[in-house]
């Protein structure tokens, strides 16, 4: 480390000694015994559910967030099964005022699932609060064993670690929670102006990452996963979700895995907070792409409107995407159902209607289908409706998921730290 300007350079030899201690995989939890692996070969989302703005299914616009918005969305979340983690801005609510409306959006969504906590803290008294819930939520185990929280932890691009993400990470490592960077370069104003360029910024800053929590504590676990963008150099504004999205997602899937490490990448997302064409195309194309990367964990699952919106009914749609994008990658089943003996069999001229091949797959997945989608029928909803008909059956009022004893122990703490705030 250079004293005078706080730079630090970690020698070749040292860093591949340090990723080489960052386990191929671990494991996640949620709070009542769930269990994810990451690094295994198997794909699982993050879902958000609030944002600075919330897209209005029945006005079209956005607006901001409010507690019922927070309850939907995470009971959405809870009965969408690819869903293994969500995520809560730490954001107030616009229906509570004052010191408290981050903690009633909190308490909220804590009392709707059971999933695992990607905690994306913005300060190290946030972190410290999620600390002493983890034990609340996992029926008393310690929150080293629990497994139940990830900490996010940012990179001020470019190139720079701050006190307080530098604190987080300690916390982080001394409490053996996953960490996953947040690492957002932008083109032309904190990474270079190229795809690449960019690309390589981002690279340098999660190998930083890495390196810094192995030598921490080595072997801890770390998740790979980056978030570059590019800025409008007319207006000055951060575009976060264009299609060079597309090749960056690809890109830092393959970079992650080279270094042996679990992967993680953004999946559906938008340019525009609006239900339309241009939404449709980038969500299926992100979701594509990440799907076919190989990531393990693909997070973001309801965002749209360039990174700062999210729908209960995108929530809904880009799950269809995903089940999508998992038919096409899955491709031909050409040593099974080639058909070879069915032609062979009827020869010209006849139907299929009754062939031993079609009656074996015809209530099967041979073919896509999705409730959302329209297959022709001239009365048939547009998707839209389908989807926000499906997201009011998912966020319809439910048990909740934890138990009675952990829902009392979740209603005391909050009802402690607002009356320690309101002192």
């Amino acid at each position: 480390m250079e004293e005078t300007s706080s730079l630090v350079k970690l020698p070749a030899p040292l860093l591949r000694q340090l990723l080489a201690q960052a386990p191929a995989q671990y494991e996640i939890g949620g709070a009542t015994g769930r269990r994810y692996l990451m690094g295994g070969g198997e794909q699982h989302c993050l879902a958000i559910v609030t944002d600075p703005w919330i897209l209005d299914y029945h006005s079209r616009q956005p607006r901001h967030p409010v507690r019922s918005d927070i309850g939907r969305h995470t009971r959405i979340a809870q009965q969408l099964d690819p869903v293994a983690a969500i995520s809560l801005m730490d954001y107030p609510v616009a229906d509570f005022s004052g010191p408290a409306s981050s903690l009633c959006a909190l308490e909220e969504h804590l009392l709707h699932h059971d999933k695992h906590c990607c905690v994306l803290a913005a300060s190290i008294e946030s972190l410290e609060r999620w600390l002493r819930l983890a034990p609340l939520l996992a029926g008393g185990l310690p929150v080293e064993e629990s497994r139940l929280i990830t900490v996010s932890v940012a990179m001020l691009s470019p190139l720079t670690l701050t006190h307080l993400n530098g604190d987080l990470l300690l916390q982080a490592t001394r409490h053996h929670l996953p960490v996953v960077p947040t690492v957002c370069p932008m083109a032309g104003t904190t990474a270079p102006y190229s795809k690449a360029g960019a690309l390589l910024l981002a690279h340098a800053e999660v190998v930083f990452l890495a390196a810094l929590t192995q030598l921490v504590r080595p072997g801890h676990a770390f998740l790979y996963m980056m978030g570059p963008s590019r800025t409008d150099l007319r207006s000055g504004t951060d575009l976060y979700y264009t299609l060079d999205k597309v090749l960056w997602k690809l890109a830092s899937v393959q970079l992650g895995k080279a270094l042996g490490l679990p992967t993680g990448a953004e999946c559906g997302g938008t340019m525009r907070c609006t239900y339309d064409l241009q939404s449709g195309a980038e969500g299926m194309l992100f979701m594509q792409a990440t799907c076919q990367s190989g990531a393990d964990m693909m997070s973001g699952i309801g965002s749209c409107g360039n990174a700062v919106a999210m729908s209960g009914e995108m929530m809904v749609v880009q799950s269809a995407w995903l089940e999508a994008a998992r038919f096409l990658g899955a491709g031909l089943d050409t040593e099974t159902h080639l058909g070879l003996a069915s032609i062979e069999a009827r020869g010209p001229g006849v139907h299929y209607l009754e062939d031993d091949l079609t009656l074996e797959v015809m209530r099967g997945e041979e073919f896509f289908t999705n409730e959302l989608f329209g297959y022709g029928e001239e009365e048939s909803a547009p998707l839209l409706e389908r989807a926000h008909e499906r997201a009011e059956a998912l966020a319809a009022e439910r048990p909740c998921p934890l138990p009675g004893k952990t829902q009392e122990a979740l209603r005391r703490f909050f009802a402690d730290e607002r009356a320690r705030l309101e002192r």
